[in-house]
């Protein structure tokens, strides 16, 4: 028998679970993963499996509000960029004027 290594991504919820059922067993994760696997491909009848969670549709609508509320979060943070990028350039802009006496010649600076 020749072994796979598999590499894939869970929630946390299911995650936890596998976690529990090994604590429980004492064995590590990855042998809790191998039995709970193995005992739900041997026995397809016991379990009812459902393939894909659908989300309600207040968990939309709280997924959509989130959104408009980052996009709007950013944009802010967009203008308060600019801003800040302008202050900069024109505190710069003024500074590389120089100072009145620094533009003089040294020759013009005497009493």
């Amino acid at each position: 028998m020749t072994t796979m290594r598999c590499s894939f991504t869970l929630d946390d919820d299911l995650m936890n679970m596998i976690d529990l059922y090994a604590k429980e067993h004492l064995i590590d994760r990855n042998k809790a993963l191998l039995e709970l696997l193995e005992s739900g491909l041997s026995n397809p009848e016991k379990n009812d499996i459902t393939t894909h969670k659908t989300r309600s549709f207040e968990e939309i609508q709280t997924i959509r509000e989130e959104i408009q509320e980052t996009k709007k979060m950013i944009t802010e943070l967009k203008s308060e960029i600019r801003l800040m990028s302008h202050i900069l350039d024109t505190d710069w802009k003024k500074e590389a004027r120089g100072v009145p006496f620094q533009t003089k010649g040294w020759w013009r600076i005497r009493k």
